[in-house]
């Protein structure tokens, strides 16, 4: 662990930029079981390349604009005297450069992940065209899902789901639920198991089929598709943007160091 301000200083540069790549990362892709190791060099990975890109762009940025940005040379070969003689310039290069590779660290998760990845693969409206309007009328739809943990399989009749942008935080409602294990026989007497309703997160689905079936007499009619409902939170919308606007971050912060000095 870090002993000195001065090594604290450094070790925030170099893990707060891979620590909001491991953060934005698991909440735009699919639960996984990994280990400590793994992570903790993925963080670490991620801080030391972001912190290298970001030291390199504000290095370019001062050969432009001198004054603008502490001396790399004066900070490296006497690093107490210099921060002593340049305190404001010295922090004012830390912040950059933190600000800088913590943008370029979220940079790359959207470039890497788009928020509508993940259980389904697919167009941000797949689930609209094949639950609700490629449906024939006096059908319903047949689903057949195949989980990715556990080693089930699902059939039942499409009853309903949620409407959540980003296709990763949708939910499956089925009806009428049969519950298979792939590693049984179905015609054992314990499997299928059934059930009234089953919700399914989608970011749990494999792929997913779906069949037409007849409609019951006494069935209510299927409406048509739902709106997709508006994010309630802010930070739903800034995720699907995220990395819009860490490149917009990036540039505002070169525009002001370049007219800076």
């Amino acid at each position: 662990m870090p002993t000195s301000f001065t090594a604290v200083l450094v070790f925030m540069v170099f893990v707060v930029p891979g620590l909001a790549f491991e953060l934005s990362l698991r909440r735009r892709t699919p639960s996984r079981v990994e280990s400590p190791f793994v992570e903790t060099a993925r963080v670490v990975l991620v801080g030391a390349l972001s912190t290298a890109a970001a030291a390199a762009l504000l290095i370019a940025i001062r050969e432009l604009r001198p004054g603008s940005l502490p001396s790399p040379t004066g900070l490296t070969t006497d690093s107490a005297h210099y921060v002593a003689a340049h305190p404001e310039l010295t922090a004012i290069g830390l912040a950059a450069e933190l600000l800088a590779a913590t943008a370029l660290a979220l940079l790359a998760v959207g470039l890497i992940r788009p928020p509508t990845s993940g259980g389904i693969q697919g167009f941000d409206d797949i689930w609209y065209e094949l639950l609700y309007n490629e449906i024939p009328a006096g059908k319903r739809a047949k689903v057949v899902v195949a989980l990715k943990s556990g080693g089930y399989r699902v059939s039942g009749f499409f009853h309903t789901m949620n409407t959540h942008p980003e296709v990763d935080r949708r939910e499956l409602v089925l009806k009428a639920v049969e519950l298979f294990r792939e590693d049984q026989a179905s015609g054992d007497g314990t499997w299928p198991a059934t059930y009234v309703r089953l919700a399914i997160p989608a970011r749990e689905i494999a792929w997913m089929a779906v069949a037409h079936a007849a409609q019951s007499a006494n069935a209510a009619p299927t409406g048509g598709a739902p709106a997709p409902r508006p994010s309630a939170f802010p930070s739903d919308r800034l995720r699907r943007f995220q990395w819009q606007l860490a490149a917009a971050v990036l540039a505002v912060e070169s525009v002001v160091l370049l007219l800076a000095g």
